[in-house]
């Protein structure tokens, strides 16, 4: 929309009337739900976009002394040493002779694959021991490559002596170099050294979950880097409307640089859904100089057997003793009254980091069919149905306000056809036909979360090309309309750069009602089963977990999650049809 020209006022500053977007903003402003709702939301998908850094099993920072790698590679030396051996002592040509079908590497290229296999067990032994036990690993490396050279220099005769000779040496290494056991260093052995320090969770962390974390910690933190801006603006409202465009766009680069940099340096992806370090840590196969967990220290994939279907442990009926009993509620065991046989319990594993048995906090919304912690889930689960609904509804309206534009700014033969094809659309019942495109869906070849996504954007975009072609209807016969077609101006560019943000309002009021029927889809198909894949939780597949009334639990917080996320954007769709409806706004200022 154009900006409103400057007015002079004699008696103080120069003065700005409010544009359209000022007085909607303002209106929704005095609404107090439409405020705690966006606070609410705003915290839900903080949870969600954040739950990698609340809820994992991988520590934030790990300086240990892993002794399973370090014995992993002590017991692979010698195999690798005698790898290459063979490798060097053959020639060429009868290595290509003799290579399994399966292998496609030259010669150079299999000796050069066998002694980096030695140097990898090398420098893992040397990551834990002191510089002074350097010196014979050392050794091993240089004879290694000595023995690549022979290889690859055609002299088999030397490569078959100095081989021998590099068994020997290896055997020796392994000797002396053995690891003892940290819990009795009475019995001999080396005591290892702390290793380098390591990031594991932050190493899990992708390139698009960083986007996301430093986007959302800028819309979070936007009342005060905001109100800091304006006043270097002079609190002067043209500039800070000018300065709107600029703000977004720096937001958006400061996120794409952030997330290109992280991927650059530290960040990868999550390879496995659950991480070895809590059992090892537990077994004393690391042993920690300093590890730092977040907050909640359970992975969303890792299961406790022991455990399966407890109760919150703020609640009595979770209460469990040593052996693995419950000590009060329905699963008290009972023995039998003939025999008194007790049926068997398994004792729970309390790992590294974790609250203890009976602690309140130790799984605050309880745990599903095999142990897995619910507050845990649910922090991952909000990741797939926030993303769905967001995601679709953006679609959809992306779809709707196009076809609908077209229709509406076309007419004639153009809006006839269009309009009999969203009839036909709206035809068949909307849930009925996304379920039965995903069920026809391979899950192997399309992901089902891309699935869900496409078929509810490609089903429920009607109800926005209808609002946008009743809307184009309306205004494409106003004067400014009309001035752009007398100035010669592509129909694209009237309708997109200058009907389209004056139509915008109801757009925007219809996407807000669409993110909330989009979480509701999810979580219904993924309650049929027909959602997002196991491990990995939605907050429709958390409800389906147990249908009995005795997991209260599990039905209640998914489904009070679904609740609040729903509610929330229903109320901020009604803020916004009353902020940009001129009755209403009279009305609210009678």
């Amino acid at each position: 929309m154009s900006e409103v020209p400057k007015i002079k006022d004699p008696a103080g500053p120069s003065a700005y009337s409010k544009d359209y977007w000022d007085i909607v903003f303002e209106q929704l402003g005095r609404r107090r739900l439409f405020r705690a709702a966006v606070v609410v939301l705003a915290l839900i998908y903080a949870s969600a976009i954040f739950a990698p850094l609340i809820a994992n099993d991988r520590p934030l920072v790990l300086e240990a002394a892993n002794y399973g790698e370090y014995n992993k590679a002590h017991r692979t030396l010698l195999p690798a040493a005698l790898g290459l051996g063979r490798v060097a002592k053959t020639s060429a040509e009868d290595y290509l002779e003799g290579r399994a079908r399966s292998s496609d590497f030259s010669y150079a290229q299999a000796l050069e694959q066998e002694r980096l296999a030695i140097e990898t067990q090398v420098l893992t032994l040397q990551n834990y021991l002191a510089p002074d036990r350097h010196g014979a690993l050392d050794e091993v490396l240089g004879a290694a490559e000595e023995l690549a050279r022979l290889g690859l220099a055609g002299d088999t005769e030397s490569a078959k002596e100095l081989a021998s000779k590099f068994k020997a040496q290896v055997k020796a290494v392994r000797a002396d170099y053995a690891a003892g056991d940290p819990a009795h260093p009475e019995e001999g052995g080396l005591q290892l050294q702390g290793g380098r320090t390591s990031y594991p969770l932050l190493e899990s962390i992708g390139r698009g979950e960083m986007f996301f974390m430093v986007l959302w910690g800028l819309l979070l933190s936007w009342p005060l880097w905001n109100r800091l801006t304006n006043r270097i603006l002079g609190m002067d409202r043209g500039r800070i409307r000018s300065a709107r465009k600029p703000k977004l766009a720096c937001v958006l680069t400061i996120s794409v640089g952030a997330a290109l940099l992280w991927g650059a340096t530290i960040g990868g992806e999550m390879t496995f859904a659950t991480a070895p370090y809590k059992d090892a840590l537990t077994d004393g196969e690391i042993v920690a100089t300093r590890v730092v967990f977040p907050l909640l220290s359970q992975g969303f994939a890792e299961s406790n057997n022991s455990e399966d279907f407890r109760p919150p442990t703020w609640v009595e009926a979770a209460m469990i003793d040593e052996d693995g009993y419950y000590e009060h509620g329905a699963r008290m065991p009972q023995p039998d009254p003939i025999t008194g046989y007790m049926p068997p319990a398994v004792p729970v594993r309390v790992r590294f980091s974790e609250a203890a048995r009976n602690a309140p906090s130790r799984h605050l919304l309880g745990t599903d069919s095999i142990g897995r912690d619910m507050l845990v889930r649910l922090l991952w689960g909000g990741r797939v149905s926030l993303s769905v609904g967001l995601v679709s509804a953006f679609l959809l309206v992306l779809i709707g306000t196009v076809v609908g534009a077209i229709a509406g700014y076309g007419g004639g033969a153009v809006d006839l056809v269009i309009s009999r094809v969203i009839e036909i659309v709206l035809c068949f019942p909307a849930f009925f036909l996304i379920l039965m495109v995903v069920a026809f869906t391979d899950p192997d070849s399309v992901p089902p979360i891309i699935a869900i996504v496409v078929v509810i954007a490609l089903v429920r975009w009607t109800g926005v090309a209808r609002l946008a072609r009743g809307e184009f209807l309306k205004l494409r016969d106003q004067e400014f309309v009309v001035a752009a077609r007398a100035m010669g101006f592509s129909p694209w560019r009237t309708i997109f750069r200058h009907i389209l943000p004056n139509a915008m309002g109801p757009i925007l009021v219809s996407g807000a009602f669409a993110v909330a029927a989009g979480i509701l889809t999810e979580s219904a198909l993924s309650f049929l089963g027909f959602g997002i894949q196991h491990p990995v939780p939605s907050w429709g597949s958390l409800v389906v977990e147990s249908r009995s009334a005795e997991h209260w639990w599990i039905q209640i917080f998914p489904g009070l999650a679904i609740f609040v996320t729903v509610l929330c954007y229903n109320l901020i769709g009604d803020a916004f049809r009353d902020a940009l409806d001129p009755k209403m706004k009279k009305e609210s200022e009678e």
